[in-house]
């Protein structure tokens, strides 16, 4: 004598009518999806291409950056003997204009306080200048990490490409996942036993008891 039991889903019409709508949502977004990661793959060829290359305003950025701070431009100003030159005019002719009322003009005296005042001026303004460069120095060590910043930022584009090149493999994992779970519930138990066997087992139950003493 054999027994044979098969348990089903109760809602096996709903389960594969999902599994069915599934697949074919997944089968009409494949082509799409692949096309589109194939384009993908395309834009991403070329923003790897502009970051080995370099972008020429980062560059020139990172290259005048670093001329900054290495103070290339500390004693390196090309216009600042020509600022020096047209303001030494004006203090020589404030100069002659206050001693020329004392009757100190043409003398050594005033020719004293002249170049005292020259050297004054061109004292000042070099040292204006060179406060000026040392503050920029002081931004361009600031400036160092938006540089950086600016140089990675070429790969952003990159990096969203290369997501959108795995929605193929995603969509494919999701269906696979979803379609597991519907149809993972189709399992078919099936229990097989026999007269013989079954008396066979109570045989050795009733020994087993009666060796422990009707425990």
């Amino acid at each position: 004598m054999k027994s044979k039991k098969t348990n089903k889903p109760i809602y096996e019409k709903e389960i594969t009518g999902a599994a069915n709508t599934v697949t074919n949502a997944y089968n009409q977004a494949a082509p799409g999806l692949q096309s589109g990661a194939s384009r993908f793959g395309d834009i991403m060829g070329g923003i790897l291409d502009r970051y080995e290359a370099g972008d020429p305003n980062v560059s020139a950025a990172r290259t005048y950056n670093s001329d900054v701070l290495s103070g290339k431009y500390l004693d390196n100003n090309p216009y600042l003997q020509g600022v020096i030159d047209k303001t030494n005019n004006s203090v020589l002719n404030n100069q002659q204009a206050v001693l020329g009322t004392r009757g100190l003009t043409g003398g050594s005296d005033y020719m004293k306080l002249a170049a005292q005042a020259l050297a004054d001026n061109e004292a000042g303004l070099r040292y204006q200048d060179y406060g000026a460069e040392r503050d920029r120095m002081g931004q361009a060590v600031s400036q160092v990490p938006g540089i950086i910043a600016a140089e990675n930022g070429i790969l952003d584009p990159a990096f969203a490409a290369y997501d959108a090149m795995q929605a193929p493999v995603r969509a494919a994992a999701g269906y696979g996942s979803t379609i597991g779970g519907l149809l993972g519930q189709y399992q078919v138990q099936k229990s097989k036993g026999s007269l013989a066997g079954l008396l066979a087992q109570m045989a050795g139950n009733a020994a087993q008891a009666y060796a422990g003493g009707g425990s």
